[in-house]
């Protein structure tokens, strides 16, 4: 069945109130109101009938619609069609996420709105816009950082920083919600001195472990972040050095070598961890003890945390 291209006067157009594009770069739309009054409008409009009011409400293409009413065009290009609010939704959310000017505060909202309305998961909001629940994760998780923060992340895919808080940044800045003044001081520091994301990852993970020293973490730079939380790690004790050494007999008629590496899969090492913190037996620990361990055991759950973020980028 042809697409039928109806011309129709911009000021019979309204927009949706439920757009998920909440700002529009001025300079950007100017500069396509610019586009459009030297060349005119070449990709129509979606938009739906409004009955009995002979109005028409927009589907996909506000954006251009409001630059065209900046380039003072009567009538603009359109195709109309019968869309139910669900659809509608879904469309538009659609066309935006493919848009990297689309603020990633403004992609979430839109999201989050879509669940609500539509009653969905994030796994099928994931299939009906073709994208992976991972992302639709990570776009969502940025809602649950202070507004003020969230409303400076910018989409820089593939691009350096450049002094910005990208996605990215945000995931490790939301880290830091239980911290308030110290995470807009981080977020500040990303702007500042253009931290990578890596070196924000760093200096989360040192602030979370050592929230007290946080002043002298915020002067510091990457090497300083780095060996906090990469100390040195302390010889084995005897008994684990002597389980692992292989016995005077066994090497007496061997030639001398370097020591062998001895490797592990990445998960058996896990694993193995989770049976030796199985073995803890609260009850008979002294007061000493448990805070102590409670301590420990914080910082283990920033490290699991941080290697959970770093493996789900891969």
């Amino acid at each position: 069945m042809a697409v039928e291209v109806r011309m129709i006067p911009v000021s019979q157009i309204v927009e949706d109130p439920d757009q998920p594009r909440r700002g529009m770069d001025a300079e950007s739309l100017q500069g396509l109101a610019d586009s459009l009054r030297q060349h005119g409008m070449l990709q129509p409009i979606v938009v739906k009938p409004l009955h009995n009011v002979n109005m028409y409400q927009i589907v996909i293409g506000e954006r251009r619609w409001r630059a065209a009413q900046m380039a003072g065009l009567f009538e603009i290009p359109c195709i109309v069609r019968e869309v139910d609010p669900e659809e509608a939704l879904t469309d538009q959310l659609i066309e935006n996420l493919q848009r990297e000017d689309l603020r990633p505060i403004d992609r979430a909202r839109a999201l989050q709105i879509a669940k609500t309305r539509l009653g969905l998961s994030n796994r099928d909001l994931a299939g009906r816009l073709g994208i992976s629940e991972r992302m639709v994760g990570y776009m969502l998780e940025l809602l649950e950082l202070p507004e003020e923060i969230a409303e400076q992340v910018v989409s820089r895919p593939n691009r350096p920083a450049e002094g910005a808080i990208t996605e990215k940044h945000a995931r490790f800045l939301k880290q830091l919600n239980e911290m308030p003044e110290v995470q807009a001081q981080v977020a500040e520091k990303i702007k500042s001195d253009r931290l990578s994301t890596d070196d924000t990852a760093k200096l989360v993970k040192a602030l979370r472990m050592s929230p007290e020293r946080a002043e002298e973490l915020l002067r510091g730079s990457a090497p300083d972040w780095a060996e906090w939380i990469n100390p040195e790690l302390p010889p084995l004790p005897e008994e684990e050095t002597a389980a692992v050494s292989p016995s005077p007999a066994a090497t007496a008629d061997r030639p001398t070598a370097p020591a062998a590496t001895i490797t592990r899969q990445p998960a058996d090492v896990v694993r193995k961890a989770i049976e030796l913190l199985g073995e803890l037996e609260p009850g008979q620990m002294s007061p000493e003890q448990r805070v102590e361990t409670v301590e420990v055991l914080r910082s283990l759950l920033i490290v699991a945390e941080t290697l959970i973020d770093q493996l789900m980028e891969e």
